[in-house]
């Protein structure tokens, strides 16, 4: 192949193996009976520290 002939794009297929989620009564159900995590579970939690945008100057004033 030369260089002026394109490669064809390497794709990489992504595949979502979660449940598929129910259907019909069943939905209804687990709407009233969510599952609860294990008390031993530990849960993580993601925080945005980032520093806030400057607000913005809707009068005009520089303020």
């Amino acid at each position: 192949m030369s260089e002026t002939e394109k490669k064809p794009a390497d794709i990489v297929t992504m595949e979502n193996h979660a449940p598929a989620p129910p259907v019909g009564g069943e939905a209804k159900l687990l709407e009233n009976h969510a599952p609860q995590p294990p008390a031993d579970e530990q849960i993580t939690t993601l925080e945005n520290h980032a520093p806030a945008p400057p607000a913005l100057d809707l009068d005009g004033d520089g303020k």
